[in-house]
């Protein structure tokens, strides 16, 4: 009797993909690569914000190889928006209540202010700019406003999302108009998930197109979203983490200057 031919079993196992805590901490560590490039090496060790001094350590051997390392960090860094800017539309979609997320949001913005201003600019207050939560609080509003308009015709969606867009751009947030048109189209193309990361992904690469349209390649990890929250409870991690990092960040450019 002939043998029977042995059959391989292999185990075909699906990849489990990204649950949105984990996006959120590979967002929070690509910001912290780009604050780190920005407000401890050009700020700190080259200070970016004295432009004799900035000038002097960039003639240097050492300061040319700070410069170097804190522009990969930076470029890095520009991945970290448009996770944001998508797990944002995703807490606006699943959330109990739009107009505590709003609130939320708003109040933790302010709070960021003055440690955004003081890690930047090294100013208590800097009205030319804006931090990063303001701009995801516009985009959350004019979602809000959208939820409300659902019935209403693309083109006057279209204008909500621009009127957001215009007070990003007059109140001089992070990334001002085109952050919060990119959280505006991420909502609109929600339900059609490759015409989403299209989309997402051309108005990033517009927005950094300075940096070879980095910010772009932020899709190719929200394509692995696996439409979970995950398992452990970070829904205040970064509204916290955000302020506090900001203010620890100038506490050692500070200190170290006085030094």
């Amino acid at each position: 009797m002939a043998a029977q031919p042995i059959k391989l079993q292999f185990n075909k196992r699906r990849l489990a993909g990204f649950t949105g805590n984990q996006l959120k901490m590979i967002a929070f560590f690509l910001m912290l690569l780009d604050h780190i490039g920005y407000m401890l090496i050009e700020n700190g060790v080259l200070y970016g914000q004295n432009p004799m001094y900035w000038t002097m350590a960039l003639e240097t051997p050492a300061g040319h190889r700070w410069y170097l390392l804190a522009t990969v960090l930076r470029y890095l860094g520009r991945i970290a928006f448009p996770l944001f800017a998508f797990l944002t539309v995703e807490g606006c979609i699943h959330t109990h209540s739009l107009r505590r997320y709003i609130i939320r949001m708003a109040v933790f913005a302010a709070l960021s202010e003055v440690p955004f201003d003081l890690a930047c600019r090294g100013v208590i207050w800097y009205p030319e700019y804006q931090n990063t939560m303001w701009t995801l609080l516009l985009g959350i509003m004019a979602i809000a406003m959208m939820e409300k308009g659902k019935k209403l015709h693309m083109i006057f969606r279209l204008m909500i999302a621009g009127i957001f867009c215009g007070a990003a751009y007059l109140l001089k947030t992070d990334y001002g108009a085109v952050g919060v048109g990119l959280i505006c189209i991420l909502y609109l193309f929600h339900k059609e998930r490759n015409i989403q990361l299209i989309a997402g992904a051309v108005v990033s690469a517009a927005e950094s197109i300075e940096l070879c349209g980095i910010s772009a390649l932020a899709f190719g990890l929200i394509r692995f979203y696996n439409g979970k929250r995950g398992e452990f409870p970070l829904k205040y991690f970064f509204y916290f983490a955000y302020p506090l990092h900001l203010l620890l960040f100038w506490a050692m450019v500070y200190f170290a200057n006085r030094g």
